[in-house]
């Protein structure tokens, strides 16, 4: 068992939820209708989590006044909390890099919670974009499935909002 996989075996128990690493070293979480990856890179000894941050629904890629906004949230990373903002395959992707030296399950966890904060509020200000300029396309999502049990709270993040995708 690497060292990523021995992480995410201890945030499942953690957590309660049934996380393990696919063959590609990442597994998935979704919260709030917003799916996470968490991805490991071995050759840079890190992981990163990521999101789509625009509805992957939406008929049109990002329109001007979407990528403006996101423009204007990635400058020195002020309304990301300090994450990178990117496009990829027609979608905004919201990103951070974790090293993996020292990263327990519950440094982990805070880290995700925060993550899934700030990647919830990008999507809300980007969907509020496109709507105030005409562009259609709400916020997507929804409540989807909650994972309710076994969470850590507190200083350690909530994580009781995720579930395995």
């Amino acid at each position: 068992m690497n060292q990523f996989e021995s992480l995410i075996a201890d945030f499942a128990k953690m957590t309660g939820l049934p996380l393990s690493p696919d063959e590609r070293g990442g597994c998935a979480l979704e919260t709030d209708g917003l799916f996470i990856t968490i991805q490991y890179r071995a050759e840079a000894g890190d992981i990163v989590i990521f999101a789509p941050v625009t509805d992957p629904e939406a008929p049109e890629r990002p329109t001007k006044a979407m990528l403006e906004k996101a423009l204007s949230l990635a400058y020195v990373g002020k309304g990301t909390s300090g994450a990178s903002l990117g496009l990829f395959d027609g979608e905004l992707i919201l990103s951070v890099h974790i090293p993996m030296q020292g990263l327990d399950a519950e440094t982990l966890g805070a880290k995700l919670s925060a993550f899934a904060d700030a990647a919830i509020s990008v999507r809300a200000e980007i969907a509020a974009a496109a709507v105030s300029a005409g562009a259609g396309g709400g916020e997507g999502g929804g409540e989807g499935g909650r994972f309710d049990g076994g969470a850590a709270d507190g200083p350690n993040g909530d994580v009781s909002g995720f579930m395995r995708v």
